[in-house]
């Protein structure tokens, strides 16, 4: 029996997901972040020994098995950090074992398109646009971080939902519910202790983040200001979409747009708006994935070894995982 393993990491976390050879998946290990950016490499290889640890309790002898690895990584773009989780990888399996590393974004994008070219729309935390076309040319359009980007993202609705709370406190902007569900969210009564609660945060990134999900609750309520940020949140999502299929696609080729990450949960609002923006062009397809990433990177395992995926593999994962 031949096994292949799948790796999703990122800044947070990482999950690994170790299937047989019909894309049943037999072991399931979550353990730490893995961007070599913000984790030393020795903490690096505990990230993956306790994965590895963990999948050999499940399915013993795993390892010898198994003919794939692939580990779409955060942080993996760059050739040293590549380096990096290489040889990591390969002290932890045989010769044998075929591993490629690539970028956590490769993952989303799998996750969706099941190998094909598209583009993934990742909007969590943070956003990045990333594509791949038929002929291996990859492109991206933003994900610069929430201090330069990362255009609608959780975080940059947050901090839009804050600062129009902020401006109708002090009368310069409208009124909106989003001021007493903001007080009612981190349980104060007043701006001042609002934004202290913010700042005073060990990581006040996390904490504006979540507040996306307040937007949503307010665009429910048919504030006009939620309405506002919603709307300016598709429209940024639409350029980014756009400006990439524009970089690395023809008008004609048909195109699969995967939406990944939390922004889109909510399925009637931003990717119902994200439809009526990209209405257009008609050769884009907008798919909300039955699979996670991690999901995806089992994709990728497969795709390693010729022809060996296949529409049943592809069920037994979405299944399975």
């Amino acid at each position: 029996m031949n096994y292949f393993i799948g790796i999703d990491g990122g800044g947070t976390k990482t999950k690994g997901l170790l299937a047989d050879e019909s894309g049943n998946v037999i072991a399931s290990a979550a353990a730490g972040p893995s961007n070599p950016n913000a984790v030393k490499e020795k903490d690096l290889a505990s990230v993956f020994y306790d994965i590895f640890s963990s999948m050999e309790q499940q399915q013993k002898g795993f390892e010898k098995h198994t003919v794939s690895l692939y580990a779409g990584i955060s942080g993996a773009g760059n050739k040293e950090n590549e380096k990096v989780l290489r040889g990591i990888l390969k002290k932890l399996f045989p010769e044998k074992t075929a591993i490629k590393i690539e970028a956590d974004a490769v993952n989303a994008l799998y996750a969706g398109t099941y190998g094909e070219p598209g583009i993934v729309q990742i909007s969590g935390t943070g956003s990045i646009t990333y594509g791949k076309n038929s002929r291996g040319t990859v492109q991206r359009v933003g994900g610069w971080g929430y201090l330069f980007g990362d255009e609608g993202s959780g975080y940059d609705i947050g901090r839009r939902a804050v600062t129009a709370a902020l401006k109708a406190f002090d009368g310069r902007g409208p009124d909106t519910v989003l001021l007493q569900m903001l007080y009612a969210h981190f349980q104060v009564d007043n701006p001042q202790d609002l934004i202290r609660r913010v700042y005073t945060s060990p990581s006040p990134k996390k904490e504006i983040s979540p507040l996306s999900q307040i937007v949503f609750h307010a665009y429910k309520q048919n504030d006009s200001t939620a309405k506002m940020i919603v709307n300016q949140t598709a429209d940024e999502l639409a350029l980014n979409i756009t400006a990439l299929y524009k970089k690395i696609f023809t008008a004609s080729e048909k195109t699969t747009i995967v939406l990944s990450g939390g922004i889109f949960q909510e399925r009637d609002i931003i990717p119902k708006l994200l439809r009526e923006q990209l209405d257009t062009y008609k050769n884009l397809k907008l798919v909300l994935p039955d699979m996670s990433p991690a999901g995806g990177a089992l994709i990728g395992a497969f795709l390693m070894q010729e022809s060996l995926l296949d529409k049943q593999k592809i069920k037994n994962i979405i299944h399975t995982e």
